[in-house]
């Protein structure tokens, strides 16, 4: 008797899976997952909400200031999940 039982499908990640995956691996700026995604940078930091809440994390603002010099000019933010 042949069944689908042995059969294994592997299907293809979600785009939020797929940005999970690419912050396990380091930082990434909004931007530049938009650039690699072929998203809108408003459309991942959609996703980006998303998998804050997700993940029982606060949300993802981008701070106004650096929080440690206090100085106005500030680079990213810049996002990476942790294990």
């Amino acid at each position: 008797m042949h069944g689908w039982g042995h059969l294994v499908f592997a299907l293809p990640l979600t785009i939020r899976q797929t940005i999970s995956q690419m912050l396990a691996q380091g930082p990434w700026s909004a931007l530049e997952l938009a650039g690699d995604l072929c998203l809108t940078r408003r459309e991942v930091e959609e996703h980006l909400e998303h998998l804050g809440r997700s993940l029982g994390r606060r949300r993802l603002d981008a701070p106004g200031r650096c929080p440690a010099c206090r100085g106005q000019r500030i680079d990213g933010p810049w996002f990476q999940v942790k294990p």
